[in-house]
């Protein structure tokens, strides 16, 4: 893993594009828009063949010549809409696993992670524990284990922070907001516009004492390009001595057209990414010294404690008391 930091209850929030967050445009969801072809047009006629009088009366009356027929104007060729860049992933990206009639289990070539592919979908991005991928549909868009760095700062929408960290971000705003900062952020730097929504509803999920701040959420978004809705998980970890903390992020997608079908396929994909203890406990691991903690060493019951409640979303009866669930 590299060194540098990576940047790769319940209720209705407010409005989520403050000029203080903006960033909730994942495909930076990643296909373009079809260019049009020029229409086929009907090609012109030649003027039919009289025949000659030769060999017959000259005083036969003769057929009136009929004019050639005139083209058909043609209208210029339609010009092809520029591409749009898919909300959270940016232009489209040579697929790294295609589209298949099938769902397909992709695993990264550096082993870090692996998740399942719904038929239709190309996965376009893979290493480090980061799996990005899109479906057939504009807006359709995954993002799993994405590590954004963030430093505590006001947020300032595509900009980077102090550090080398992905964004800044004011580590007192509430959930919600902080949902919509990384958001917009990766809407932001994948060439998009900050968008307009907002977080739909919260639900925390109960984590271990060195993992910080964990949630499930829903969203709602209106982007230049169109209207989404998405789901996904949210982790912020204790802030650090430096004034930066990381923050993991898993999210699904889909134009809101599709909303219906948002719950199943949000759960289908987040709970089937897996990936290595070794490589979850560096995701994990802080970068510097929590702030006023002595340094904290992930261990490997916090490590399965994140994967069953926060990856795989396992009920809370059914997660261990040490995970904060109600199982033996």
């Amino acid at each position: 893993m590299p060194t540098h930091k990576p940047t790769h209850p319940s209720a209705p929030r407010r409005n989520w594009t403050l000029t203080r967050i903006s960033a909730l445009a994942i495909t930076a969801l990643a296909t373009a828009s079809l260019a049009l072809a020029p229409a086929a047009w009907p090609q012109s006629q030649p003027a039919p063949v009289q025949p000659t009088s030769q060999g017959t009366n000259q005083s036969a009356p003769q057929p009136t010549p009929q004019p050639a027929p005139q083209p058909t104007p043609q209208p210029p060729a339609q010009t092809p809409p520029p591409a749009q860049p898919a909300p959270l992933v940016g232009p489209p990206t040579p697929a790294l696993a295609p589209a298949s009639g099938q769902p397909t289990t992709y695993t990264n070539t550096d082993g870090s992670a692996s998740a399942l592919v719904p038929a239709g979908w190309k996965v376009i991005s893979g290493s480090e524990g980061l799996i990005k991928m899109t479906g057939p549909q504009y807006g359709e868009v995954a993002i799993l284990g994405r590590v954004m760095g963030a430093h505590n700062a006001p947020f300032a929408p595509g900009k980077t922070g102090t550090d080398n960290t992905g964004m800044s971000m004011p580590y007192a705003s509430t959930f919600e907001d902080k949902v919509a900062m990384v958001y917009d952020q990766l809407v932001v730097i994948n060439g998009g516009a900050v968008p307009q929504g907002s977080v739909t509803s919260v639900t925390p999920i109960p984590v271990g004492r060195a993992i910080g701040q964990c949630g499930r959420f829903t969203g709602a978004i209106t982007a230049t390009t169109g209207t989404f809705n998405a789901a996904g998980t949210l982790c912020v970890m204790p802030l650090e001595n430096a004034g930066d903390f990381k923050n993991l992020f898993w999210i699904v997608q889909v134009p809101a057209s599709e909303a219906a079908t948002l719950p199943a396929l949000a759960q289908q994909i987040i709970t089937s990414y897996n990936v290595p203890t070794a490589t979850l406990q560096v995701l994990l691991k802080p970068w510097d010294q929590i702030a006023g903690k002595p340094v904290v060493v992930m261990d490997p019951g916090d490590s399965q404690c994140f994967e069953l409640a926060v990856i795989h979303l396992t009920p809370t009866a059914q997660l261990p008391r040490a995970c904060g669930g109600t199982a033996p």
